[in-house]
């Protein structure tokens, strides 16, 4: 896979133009997003970075093109998990009972922080 056709994929799979920028690839479409990932090319080697909010670090390095365009369409296109099937229930019955888990909660500070002071 070369950088052209890594560009091809990710739109292929619904990938926001703003959420990487490669350099010698096509033209992105949109905004940048506050973080995303930058395919580069140096000398002997191919750059994976994270740029967020202007500071980027190295993500990945790889020998080849191909090798490196797989790498950040596997990162672009990972997807969460889907929730359990009972996490509705789950959520539900917690919200229920969340005045009574703050105030757990609190107790259960209050009775730390005298236990420190001794």
């Amino acid at each position: 896979m070369n950088r052209i056709e890594l560009v091809v994929a990710l739109r292929a799979a619904g990938v926001p133009d703003g959420e990487y920028l490669i350099p010698g690839g096509p033209a992105s479409r949109g905004p940048r997003a506050d973080a995303y990932y930058v395919l580069r090319e140096e000398p002997g080697v191919y750059l994976v970075t994270l740029c967020e909010r202007g500071v980027e670090e190295t993500a990945a390095r790889f020998a080849s093109e191909d090798e490196a365009c797989r790498y950040l369409y596997a990162q672009l296109t990972r997807r969460a998990p889907a929730p359990p099937p009972d996490s509705a229930q789950i959520i539900e019955d917690l919200m229920a009972r969340r005045e009574d888990i703050q105030r757990e909660a609190r107790e259960q500070y209050d009775r730390a922080r005298r236990h420190e002071r001794g």
